[in-house]
């Protein structure tokens, strides 16, 4: 992407989602460190900026005056007073990750300016994120490029629509729910007098081999993968039969209808 600014990409809210995009950014050699600046008035998080040699601007407006693509990656009920103190400064992009802020509400604010939506999630920092992307009309092809091979480079990313942005939401979810699920392993096989550590190795290495099997086969039916554990395993048959009678599903779309309604509850316009 072609610029005449002095930093391709500029950071306002340097919280854990926005360092690690920047880190992800440098590890992946995607982007120097000196083609990154930001800004944030938490000390905490100037003094990240500071170790991971990202250049600190002095205001809000200085980050966009700077940078090309601007993030905004802090709060929600914090967006209207940066907004404020951009002020007149022209934004040529902005790229959002705040949770329920719509592309419209940032454009009716800011001078109808190109926005791309993100949703990226926490494994991003090990390169093993899922973001889901959407964005303006008006957004420029190589703007949208960098975004895209940004994400892209952190691990895997899809373009979605806007008005399926809540639906995606519970997606995303769904680290949380195998954090459920292996907790809830976990504490139930140390109910039964297994050592915790061992227990922990043997569950993480199952929940990183079946992920793997499902990327590199990607287009075998789920389904297959089950009958190939259950085949010729009474237990397992047993255990899939104690789920379907407790119908496991119902459950899982019962969660995700709860997360959607909440996205689209918590949506700003």
């Amino acid at each position: 992407m072609r610029t005449d600014k002095k930093y391709q990409m500029g950071i306002l809210g340097c919280g854990n989602m926005g360092i690690a995009i920047a880190k992800g950014a440098v590890k992946n050699e995607y982007l120097e460190r000196w083609q990154i600046c930001a800004y944030d008035p938490d000390e905490n998080a100037q003094e990240l900026c500071r170790q991971e040699g990202i250049a600190l601007m002095e205001s809000e407006a200085d980050v966009v005056r700077n940078a090309h693509v601007v993030l905004f990656a802090m709060k929600q009920n914090q967006v209207d007073d940066v907004i404020k103190a951009i002020g007149d400064e022209p934004v040529n992009c902005v790229l959002s990750i705040v949770t329920g802020l719509s592309i419209s509400y940032l454009q009716d604010r800011l001078n109808h300016v190109p926005v791309i939506r993100a949703l990226p999630d926490t494994p991003l920092q090990i390169n093993e994120g899922s973001t889901a992307l959407c964005r303006s009309s008006n957004c420029k092809a190589d703007e949208y490029d960098f975004v895209f091979q940004l994400f892209q480079s952190m691990g895997v990313t899809r373009t979605i629509p806007e008005d399926k942005i809540s639906e995606t939401a519970a997606l995303h979810s769904l680290s949380a729910y195998i954090y459920y699920f292996v907790q809830s392993m976990l504490e139930d096989a140390k109910s039964r007098g297994v050592d915790e550590d061992s227990a922990r190795a043997l569950i993480t290495q199952t929940v990183i081999g079946t992920g793997k099997l499902l990327k590199e086969h990607s287009r075998q039916p789920i389904y297959e993968f089950i009958d190939e554990v259950a085949l010729n395993d009474d237990t397992i048959i047993e255990a899939l039969t104690a789920m379907l009678e407790l119908n496991m599903f119902e459950i899982i779309h019962q969660a995700n209808e709860k997360c959607i309604a909440r996205a689209e509850h918590i949506e700003t316009k």
